[in-house]
C-alpha cells in the first residue's frame, strides 16, 4: 500500500503536541524543560525546537523562565487533553483488540494526535472512565485532574516484602518487550524479593521464582499491600499442572487481557472451575484440557496465563 506524507499541518500538531507532553513531563517531576531536552524528546535538530518552543510561547502555551521553559494553564490543560487521549487509546486497545502490548504506545501515539475532545470523551465513556492505563499510568480526568500516586521501584524495594506491581515504564519499546516475557503486569503480586549482587532482583510471580535484570528493575515500580490477600496454598499457573492432573481455577493472571481474556472466560475459565490436563502434543504445546465438559486445546503461552490450585484447598 503506498504510503503518503504527512501534511505540513498534521506535522505541526505532531511537534506541538509532543512538545507539550515534554513540557508537561517536565513540569510534574519539578523542572523546566530545555532547548537541549526538548530537541532529545522529539528527536529533532536543536533549531528544530527553538521553533517550536517559539510556537509555542505565541501560543501562549508555554513560558520562558530563565533557560527554561514551563507549561501556562492553558498550556497544561491542552497537554493533560493529549495525555488523556493516548492513555484512553491504549486501554481500548489492551480492553478491546488483540493487538500486542509492546505496539500499544506507538499505536496510542499515532491517533493521540487524530482525536477530537469529543471522541475523547465518547471513548472514555464507552470504557466506563477507568483510572488507568495498562502500564498503570493514570489517565487525566475530563477536569484536566492527574492522580499522583506515590510508588517504589523495584530497585529499591524491601527485600522479602510482598507487593503489587503498580506501574510499568512502556519505554524504551526493547526493555518493556523483556518485562512482558517475565509476566509482569500491573496488579501481579510480587513475593519474596532479593537483591542480588548484580543489581537483579529474585521475587516470586505466580507461583515461580524468576530473577528480575537490573536493567528492568528500575522501569516496574511496586505499591505496599493494603491488607492480606488469602491466597489458597500451592498456587501455580495450569502450563505446570503436569498430564492427568486436576487443579481449580484461582484467576486470570494480570498480563491476559483483551481478545485473549475475553476468549478464556467464554471458554469457562473463570473462578472454581475445575481443569484436567488430558494430554499433550508431540512437541509439548498444545495441551488438551477438560474444561466444564469440553476438551479444549491451550498453548503454553496461554495456560501460563491461568493461575490455579490444587483442588484440596479449594473451598467447599
Amino acid at each position: 500500500m503506498k504510503r503518503f506524507p504527512k501534511s505540513q499541518a498534521e506535522s505541526s500538531r505532531e511537534r506541538i503536541e509532543d512538545a507539550l507532553k515534554h513540557l508537561l513531563d517536565c513540569d510534574e517531576s519539578g523542572r523546566g524543560a530545555t532547548l537541549e531536552s526538548l530537541a532529545g524528546a522529539l528527536g529533532k535538530p536543536r533549531q528544530v525546537a527553538a521553533e517550536v518552543l517559539g510556537e509555542l510561547r505565541g501560543r501562549g502555551l508555554a513560558g520562558a523562565l530563565g533557560d527554561s521553559h514551563r507549561l501556562t494553564e492553558d498550556g497544561r490543560v491542552y497537554a493533560l487533553q493529549v495525555v488523556r487521549s493516548h492513555r484512553l487509546y491504549e486501554t481500548w486497545l489492551a480492553r478491546e483488540t488483540g493487538t500486542p502490548a509492546d505496539s500499544w504506545h506507538r499505536e496510542a501515539h499515532k491517533a493521540e494526535h487524530l482525536m477530537n475532545p469529543d471522541e475523547v470523551d465518547a471513548l472514555a465513556d464507552l470504557l466506563n472512565h477507568p483510572r488507568f492505563d495498562p502500564h498503570g499510568d493514570p489517565i487525566p480526568t475530563r477536569e484536566g485532574h492527574l492522580p499522583k500516586r506515590s510508588l517504589v521501584s523495584l530497585a529499591s524495594w524491601p527485600d522479602e516484602e510482598a507487593g503489587h506491581v503498580e506501574h510499568i515504564e512502556d519505554e524504551p519499546e526493547a526493555l518493556f518487550r523483556r518485562i512482558q516475557t517475565l509476566g509482569l503486569a500491573p496488579g501481579t503480586r510480587l513475593d519474596g524479593a532479593l537483591h542480588l549482587a548484580d543489581g537483579s532482583v529474585e521475587c516470586t510471580v505466580e507461583g515461580r521464582r524468576l530473577i528480575v535484570p537490573s536493567a528492568l528493575a528500575s522501569l516496574i515500580h511496586l505499591e505496599r499491600l493494603d491488607e492480606p490477600d488469602h491466597r489458597p496454598e500451592g498456587l501455580h499457573r495450569l502450563s505446570d499442572l503436569p498430564i492427568g492432573g486436576d487443579a481449580v481455577v484461582y484467576s486470570l493472571s494480570p498480563s491476559c487481557n483483551g481478545a485473549e481474556r475475553r476468549r478464556l472466560l467464554d471458554l469457562g475459565v473463570v473462578p472454581g472451575t475445575r481443569i484436567h490436563c488430558e494430554f499433550a502434543s508431540p512437541f509439548g504445546s498444545p495441551r488438551s484440557y477438560l474444561i466444564r465438559g469440553a476438551l479444549i486445546a491451550l498453548r503454553n503461552q496461554q495456560a501460563e496465563r491461568i493461575l490455579v490450585h490444587p483442588p484440596a484447598s479449594s473451598p467447599p
